[in-house]
């Protein structure tokens, strides 16, 4: 008799890029190492990530996300997890909200790319903030940095925050719906930077800090490396934990190279690192 298949399945809902590892260029290899079955569903396609290069050129599929899960619906295609990411504008959150409601019995893992260091990216902003947080009562883990969790909580950013700080940002964000939080780049009192990780209306958080130079895509690569060990069934702690690892592996890596670092992270020599047991 034979045996069922061994790898689980994520949709990938995320802007691709051609140059620079950002988004799925980062996503797709890292899910693939850890043994899950990457399926893109691009939401914008872009010439470069939008960090160093000038303006690239951007490309939105908007109806895209919502038909392809019309079309892998009729085939009996299934998801054991949605991972979403940047999407953009109100046309395209409407669709990825369509793909999540057609496949509303997959584990979302829900990074709201829009913001950092107090800012919204370029483009964004309360209107477009107000469009992410419809998304948070379907998302079963969210990962945003700091700035980002303030955002959407309504919560006033501040450039130290504290325990009390966090907790009043993840109970808000729970309110709106989110169900588990990690948050990155949390500028904590008395360190550099930490991550948050909130469940079960539990707080913990954890100093970090920073590896290295900064690098485009590493928000992007630590979320697909914590749904990768989700997937692999570990908690959500030591997923969290377990990504940071690699991420700041990788960073070292990279570090010890002089090139340009717009291009980011040399992923590609580290992916064997998945495997080991350290992380």
């Amino acid at each position: 008799m034979m045996e069922k298949k061994p790898i689980k399945r994520a949709a990938v809902l995320h802007d691709m890029c051609s140059v620079g590892r950002a988004a799925m260029t980062n996503i797709l290899p890292v899910l693939s190492m850890m043994g899950v079955e990457a399926c893109p569903v691009p939401t914008m396609l872009l010439s470069t990530h939008t960090g160093g290069y000038g303006r690239p050129v951007m490309c939105p599929v908007p109806e895209f996300p919502r038909e392809c899960a019309s079309h892998l619906k009729s085939q009996g295609i299934k998801f054991d997890a949605l991972f979403v990411g940047y999407m953009g504008n109100a046309q395209v959150t409407d669709s990825v909200l369509g793909f999540m409601s057609t496949y509303s019995d997959a584990m979302v893992i829900f990074d709201p790319i829009m913001a950092d260091n107090g800012q919204y990216y370029q483009n964004f902003g309360e209107s477009y903030k107000r469009q992410l947080q419809k998304l948070l009562k379907y998302s079963d883990i969210i990962t945003p940095n700091f700035t980002e969790s303030c955002f959407l909580a309504d919560e006033p950013y501040t450039d130290r925050c504290g325990q009390s700080e966090l907790l009043s940002v993840c109970r808000r964000l729970e309110e709106l719906g989110s169900r588990r939080i990690v948050i990155t780049s949390v500028p904590l009192e008395g360190c550099s930077l930490g991550i948050a990780v909130y469940e079960e209306g539990e707080l913990e958080i954890f100093p970090k800090e920073p590896a290295g130079r900064f690098y485009h895509g590493t928000g992007d690569l630590f979320a697909a490396v914590l749904l990768g060990r989700i997937l692999q069934g570990r908690a959500l702690v030591p997923a969290a934990l377990s990504a940071h690892e690699f991420v700041s592996l990788c960073i070292r890596k990279s570090d010890e190279y002089d090139y340009d670092i717009r291009e980011g992270i040399l992923l590609e020599p580290c992916l064997k690192y998945l495997m080991q047991e350290i992380l």
